[in-house]
């Protein structure tokens, strides 16, 4: 619709153009023969652009291919227009249209034709240009996401070997001292690999989030008894803002491992938000902070994570605090989980 206005409009300007110009040469003739003329020439080679963009989009452009294809359009699009300039104006009971088939009328329409086909050609390459070029930012962006996704799937997934390998191993160490602990602790690991197992996406719930964390240091106390003390400050406020996937174990598996001497081991887990941050903290109460190099895998893995989902937005940190023991503190944008 746009495209036949475009084309009305171009014909009005143009027999007005010519109106005009009798009027300043002091001869003036009606209006109407000059717009009939006009529209039936601009509406005619307009009936012939879809079949133009077509070809323009399956051949190849030389020289030569665009000699032929203007020869074509000319000689196809004057013919139409003067077919239909002698029944339009038969129809409007006009004096008959003067000009008829000959070889000088089909060169009189060249030069016009052929501006307005550099015109066409010049703005649908533009065109053409810009739609590639959008078209390898949206690859190029696709790619980009992809490969985002691949990393953080694979730095999702490095947990699993890591979990299992220390889990394992206290298994082993109980296996014949203790072995129903060692057999309750497996029922239990089985249960939180399932619950890991099953999520499909990068992100959950905060609420989600805290029932890992629970079936996690569940395991720990069946390792530990009565000596792993593990509190869990837990805002219902905050448990439908999202978080990463399984960020928070590995920080709990440090401090419990890393957080105390012994079977006595205390870990504090707290949550807030303010202006617009979520924030976590996970601070056990003992063990030197310089021998931490248990962390690495834990720290590192969850601040690739949060850099790779969130940008400078978030990130993690490790501090040694003054009454003993240190604390790892999470922080994210605070936004709500939408399940999909």
């Amino acid at each position: 619709m746009l495209w036949l206005a475009l084309l009305v409009a171009i014909a009005v300007l143009r027999a007005t153009n010519r109106y005009l110009v009798d009027v300043a040469n002091h001869h003036v003739s009606p209006y109407l023969p000059k717009l009939l003329e006009e529209l039936t020439g601009s509406l005619s080679f307009g009936a012939f652009l879809p079949v133009l963009f077509l070809i323009l989009r399956r051949v190849r452009w030389t020289w030569l291919t665009h000699l032929a294809i203007f020869a074509g359009l000319s000689i196809l699009q004057t013919s139409a227009m003067i077919l239909l300039r002698q029944l339009v104006f038969a129809a409007a009971r006009l004096p008959e249209y003067a000009y008829g088939f000959g070889v000088w009328r089909y060169l009189m329409e060249v030069p016009t034709q052929l501006f307005f086909y550099v015109v066409i050609v010049t703005g649908f390459w533009l065109f053409e240009r810009y739609r590639e070029g959008r078209a390898r930012e949206l690859r190029a962006a696709q790619l980009e996401s992809a490969l985002s996704e691949a990393r953080l799937e694979a730095l999702r997934l490095q947990l699993n070997p890591h979990f299992l390998f220390n889990t394992l191993n206290a298994v082993s160490e109980l296996m014949y001292e203790r072995p129903r602990v060692a057999d309750e602790m497996l029922s239990r690991i089985g249960a939180l690999l399932r619950a890991t197992l099953s999520a499909s996406g990068q992100e959950h719930s905060l609420s989600d989030e805290w029932r890992l964390v629970s079936l996690y240091t569940d395991i720990q106390r069946v390792r530990f008894g009565e000596g792993l003390d593990v509190s869990l400050d837990n805002d219902p406020s905050l448990d439908e803002l999202r978080i990463p996937f399984l960020l928070l174990q590995p920080l709990v598996e440090n401090a419990i491992e890393h957080g105390g001497s012994g079977d006595e081991r205390r870990v504090r887990i707290d949550a807030s938000r303010q202006s617009g941050r979520l924030t976590v903290r996970v601070r056990d109460s003992g063990g030197d902070t310089n021998r931490r190099g248990g962390h690495g895998i834990g720290l590192g893995n969850v601040g690739a994570r949060l850099r790779h989902l969130y940008g400078d937005d978030a990130g993690v940190q490790l501090e040694p605090v003054a009454e003993g023991g240190s604390v790892v503190t999470v922080w994210l944008p605070a936004r709500r989980w939408e399940a999909a």
